[in-house]
């Protein structure tokens, strides 16, 4: 039989021995966590250097407001549109902003010839990416509100499917031509 001094001191060992693979089990899983968000398309270090480049104004304060609300549907959607006008004004010029500083970086990169165009490529879809996830925060707050103020009022919600309807197409519109005045300008 085991003494119970002989059992404490193989328990002891086992605790030590446990910490190394415990430690190691945790850094592994960080750096699958990490490996995995770059491979699909956020890279958290990624995004701090964006934030650094472009400020965080940039991917956060569009500074859209509504005012004077009114209670008939038409003073509700005169209250409503230039506040979605203002948003999309605002994300079409930061938009061009990140295109014009890619083609920069790009031309920059190609003059030194260090020009690798998958990591600047990966930067700025990611970039898009921070930049149309706050616009759509910003847009489907905008049209919750909207919303709320029809049903307050009584009045139909139909103008909502139509206007993220014109959202969403715009939007696609706008990746497409992007994409083509990019093809254009580096000629693939």
């Amino acid at each position: 039989m085991v003494s119970r001094r002989v059992y404490r001191r193989r328990r002891r060992k086992t605790r030590k021995r446990r910490w190394p693979l415990i430690l190691l089990v945790l850094v592994l899983l960080t750096a699958l966590g990490l490996g995995a968000s770059v491979a699909f398309g956020f890279n958290p270090f990624l995004e701090s250097q964006l934030r650094a480049q472009f400020g965080d104004a940039f991917f956060s304060d569009f500074g859209v407001r509504v005012e004077n609300k009114g209670e008939d549907f038409d003073s509700i959607r005169a209250a409503y549109e230039p506040a979605f006008e203002e948003l999309e004004n605002k994300s079409l010029e930061r938009l061009e902003n990140l295109y014009q500083s890619a083609m920069a970086e790009y031309y920059d990169q190609e003059e030194k010839g260090t020009v690798d165009r998958f990591v600047l490529t990966n930067k700025y879809i990611q970039a898009g990416r921070m930049l149309e996830s706050r616009v759509d925060e910003v847009f489907y707050e905008l049209l919750s509100e909207m919303e709320a103020e029809l049903i307050k009022g009584g009045h139909s919600l139909e103008i909502l499917q139509e206007i993220e309807a014109t959202y969403k197409q715009a939007k696609e519109e706008k990746k497409r031509q992007l994409l083509q005045k990019l093809r254009q300008e580096i000629g693939e």
